[in-house]
């Protein structure tokens, strides 16, 4: 590999691994739900959701209530005559400021209902939303196994009309300990404009519902959720009504299982994304092919069996972003444990090769690779050890194997005993190896990448 291969190797693997390992990484996420038999004929899709009711208080009318049904088309007579309803029954939206309710649409221009004053059929836990929450944006879950979840209360609905309806940039003040983030949800209506820029630690990602190219804004749900301490704005709707449900997301118990399988979220939303399509897309990344390793940022109870089958299902944060971008990548990838071998090996020469007639391929493995253990599940206990074995020989009844890995993250502190081994000393004694839970990912080489066009699924 030539030098300049080998920088741009080096630069690429760097930004991958900061940017992993950066808790910005997972600051916000999003995605779309069609609406079965509006603008597709496609049954087919494992994911849809029913027409959306929505029913508010409505003091003009004789039952004291009124009903609109979502997608709105803003051309049809009688959907835009309940739509003008819905906006003249809403009240006029404030922001919190120094502790007082402030109304100044200079700054935010839109109008509300409060929780109490309406209801819909529209459910975010049956589509899938809210469990796709949990596993990308719930940060350090209490439990090994992963079974914090999230709740979401409905907080408002919120329409910000044309001309001028916006919301400049600001950073929501969490209404308990317990909230972490929040979710918008675009019930489908004719606009333009109006997108939700959010940012955090020099990240942007912006939603945009309205019509745009191909999308007309009425044939799905979209939604985004984002973390309390980001900063976030709506920008001007130019054209028609942009129309939200919002919902504080709260810490609660619960229970995931949608890792490289949650179709309720858009994978190239999220930044890592690009990041790593634009290092495959380089035929001087890796091409040669090779294994990229990304230690797990969350613990997870690897080496039981219980533990082993929740994975990869129970991956969290930035865990479970990394596993989704890669296998939407069309990359394969597993989770493993790597041995932590820091104190194994006492003597240099059993390390880096002693001249008993090894290759030399496999001295230069040992010395720039991992041991990588073949799955995860079980504590592996042995007798070899108490003789007179070399620490290969010890290794080898492991179950496992050497590997050249391109690390893209420095190991966690989260480790748990994977290996138990006799040792040889003035007296008979045991010795444990600790391993680290790991994703690895096979990088085919630039030729294969290119040949059977690996991102084609990408876009």
């Amino acid at each position: 590999m030539s030098s300049t291969t080998q920088d741009l190797h080096n630069a690429i693997s760097k930004e991958l691994g900061s940017f992993i390992a950066s808790k910005s990484s997972t600051f916000a996420c999003g995605g779309r739900v069609p609406i079965f038999g509006v603008g597709t004929d496609d049954t087919s899709n494992a994911l849809s959701s029913s027409p959306v009711a929505l029913r508010w208080d409505s003091p003009e009318v004789s039952s004291g209530i009124s009903k609109l049904i979502f997608p709105v088309d803003a051309f049809n007579d009688e959907h835009k005559a309940g739509l003008i309803k819905l906006v003249q029954d809403c009240q006029p939206a404030s922001f919190g400021y120094k502790g007082e309710d402030i109304i100044d649409e200079s700054y935010r221009k839109a109008t509300k209902l409060d929780s109490s004053a309406f209801s819909s059929d529209f459910c975010p836990y049956k589509l899938g939303i809210i469990d796709t929450i949990a596993q990308v944006l719930l940060p350090n879950a209490n439990s090994r196994l992963g079974t914090s979840g999230v709740k979401a209360e409905l907080y408002k609905l919120n329409i910000y009309g044309a001309p001028s309806g916006l919301f400049k940039a600001h950073v929501d003040t969490p209404r308990s300990g317990t909230q972490f983030g929040s979710l918008v949800v675009s019930l489908p209506c004719h606009h333009k404009g109006g997108q939700l820029v959010v940012r955090h630690a020099g990240h942007v990602m912006t939603f945009d519902w309205g019509i745009t190219g191909s999308n007309s804004g009425l044939g799905g749900i979209q939604w985004a959720a984002f973390y309390s301490d980001c900063e976030h704005e709506v920008l001007e709707v130019i054209e028609g009504y942009r129309i939200t449900l919002t919902y504080n997301l709260y810490y609660s118990p619960g229970v995931g299982d949608l890792a490289g399988n949650s179709p309720a979220m858009d994978i190239k939303q999220l930044p890592l994304f690009n990041k790593v399509k634009a290092a495959l897309d380089d035929p001087a990344f890796l091409a040669e092919g090779g294994h990229l390793g990304v230690y797990c940022q969350h613990a997870y109870a690897h080496s039981t069996e219980e533990g082993a089958k929740a994975l990869p299902g129970v991956l969290k944060g930035a865990d479970m972003a990394v596993y989704s971008v890669f296998k939407a990548l069309g990359l394969k990838m597993s989770v493993r444990p790597i041995f932590d071998l820091g104190n194994f090996y006492d003597d240099d020469d059993d390390y880096y090769g002693s001249s008993d007639g090894e290759e030399e391929d496999d001295h230069s493995i040992k010395q720039t690779g991992s041991f990588i253990l073949n799955s995860c599940g079980g504590v592996c206990v042995t007798e070899v050890g108490g003789g007179e074995e070399s620490n290969e020989e010890i290794l080898q009844a492991a179950s496992g194997r050497w590997l050249k890995v391109n690390w893209l993250t420095d190991p966690s502190a989260f480790s748990e005993i994977s290996f138990v081994h006799l040792t040889y000393g003035n007296e008979a004694g045991i010795s444990q190896v600790y391993s680290h839970a790991a994703l690895v990912v096979t990088v085919p080489a630039t030729s294969v990448r290119q040949g059977v066009n690996l991102l084609n699924a990408a876009g």
